[in-house]
């Protein structure tokens, strides 16, 4: 006899808003897009011909409520396209296994941020289940790369958006991650990372990988951490490496019992490992930072037996969507960051309990640090940051800060420096940033003048939603 009783009606979980920095929770947009031919608000200035690329996390399928956070995002890529005056728009998700695989069972299969223990019970075991693709959009050797830190890259169309395959060097890299964060030497063109837990033992192994400025894989080496923690982003100057591990740790067995896989931990101070870049591994020099939190760094750069580092700086945990090591939230007031300059004086005999000099600058509340990509690894004189006020940028010969203010619920990205042409000076240019205004759910790009950011916007290219919230990208001119 045929059972006729109808099957139960599918009931989709709801959408929780994403738990993001500073306290704050965003809405999944979940939405691919084009349009052709944004509204022009001003004038597109003639020399900013090419396409800004970003990059961050937005949920396919519904959150899983606080104990998800915006680094867990589905990665989704847009674009804006400037030609002659012109901008265009488009937005793609990142074709990951993970994505499609959820995308098949229309549902939320792999739950919390790098805990596979935390997993539905039917969720088909996948061989790079945290790649996520959502961090960075890398343009490099005319090419587009979709970073995230403990993984390899996706490949992605530049044009379409499309993408293209899991990028390792042509089989050639041992390391089981590679950087969200990397550093492209302007002078040799070489492509610097690192890959966090490079073996997956957890332990604090790391690899630091570099590529020359084709792509071809000329170096990997293999090092212990002093203690296995969060290292986001690091730097390279012309004579040096840097390599900055945070007190946020790695426990296997507090990750089976469903906890974090991050935890801050108080009791420990940030560790940087200084190394000479024509040296090895084996020459790493550890520094302890107290009471120093670092996600991510603006520039570095050596003067003689120092070695300088400018970056944000929180006092506590900067990610505080993750507990303390005993299971509790952590104040959000102490991931806000300061931009700070480091000083590590390589001068003298080595002592475990060297420390670098610390120095705040005053009023300069941010994160999402960038810089003319041109002065990377070098002495240079300007820095451009997301503020408490809006977007701002640091003269780093007067002091000076400059900023052109916005508003909460505005919301702006990070800033990117476009010169205004190959040869101008350092500074010379202009600032693009993507800017959520949650008000009116409406979006834009936004063009500013860098070297007059209080004047306000030159040009806005609007898009009639607020996209995504993204992390980094890069601006690839005449693209």
């Amino acid at each position: 006899m045929t059972d006729h009783t109808p099957a139960a009606p599918y009931r989709q979980p709801t959408f929780h808003p994403i738990p993001s920095f500073y306290g704050k929770s965003l809405p999944a947009v979940r939405l691919e897009a084009d349009l052709y031919d944004c509204e022009i608000e001003g004038v597109v200035p003639p020399e900013l011909n090419g396409t800004l690329y970003r990059l961050g996390g937005d949920m396919l399928y519904p959150t899983i409520g606080d104990a998800d956070n915006i680094i867990n995002g589905d990665g989704l890529m847009m674009k804006f396209r400037i030609e002659d005056g012109h901008v265009d728009f488009r937005s793609r998700y990142v074709r990951t296994q993970r994505y499609l695989t959820q995308r098949a069972a229309r549902r939320r299969l792999y739950n919390e941020y790098r805990n596979p223990y935390t997993d539905e019970p039917d969720a088909p075991e996948i061989p790079d289940r945290d790649n996520t693709a959502n961090t960075f959009a890398m343009w490099f050797d005319d090419r587009l790369f979709a970073l995230r830190e403990d993984s390899h890259p996706h490949e992605i169309d530049p044009e379409t958006l499309e993408t293209l395959e899991v990028f390792d060097f042509g089989g050639k890299l041992r390391s089981s991650a590679l950087s969200a964060h990397t550093k492209v030497d302007p002078v040799t063109g070489e492509w610097w990372a690192f890959g966090l837990f490079a073996q997956r033992r957890f332990e604090g192994e790391v690899a630091l990988i570099v590529a020359d400025a084709h792509g071809e894989l000329i170096r990997e080496e293999l090092f212990e951490a002093p203690y296995p923690g969060l290292m986001h982003d690091f730097a390279v100057t012309r004579e040096h490496v840097i390599f900055d591990i945070q007190p946020l740790t790695v426990d296997l067995e507090r990750a089976k019992a469903g906890g974090d896989f991050y935890a801050y931990d108080p009791e420990l101070p940030s560790m940087w490992g200084i190394m000479p870049r024509s040296g090895t591994v084996a020459d790493i020099r550890w520094f302890r930072a107290p009471d120093v939190v670092v996600g991510h760094i603006m520039n570095a750069y050596t003067e003689g037996t120092r070695v300088i580092v400018d970056a944000p700086v929180s006092p506590g945990n900067a990610f505080p969507f993750f507990t303390d090591v005993h299971g509790q939230p952590t104040d959000v007031d102490e991931s806000f960051a300061r931009i700070t300059r480091l000083t590590f004086d390589l001068a003298g005999e080595h002592d475990e309990h060297d420390e670098p000099t610390v120095a705040p600058v005053p009023g300069a509340v941010g994160e999402m640090p960038r810089i003319d990509d041109r002065f990377a690894m070098e002495k240079y004189r300007y820095g451009f940051f997301k503020s408490a006020e809006g977007i701002s940028r640091i003269d780093w010969e007067t002091g000076e800060l400059s900023t052109f203010p916005m508003l909460p619920p505005s919301l702006a990205h990070e800033p990117v420096f476009v010169p205004r042409s190959d040869d101008a000076p350092e500074g010379d240019g202009f600032i693009v940033t993507v800017v959520n205004h949650y008000h009116t759910n409406r979006g834009e790009l936004l063009i500013l003048d860098a070297q007059d950011l209080a004047a306000g916007p030159v040009a806005r290219a609007k898009i009639p939603f607020a996209p995504h919230f993204t992390f980094h990208g890069s601006f690839a001119r005449n693209v």
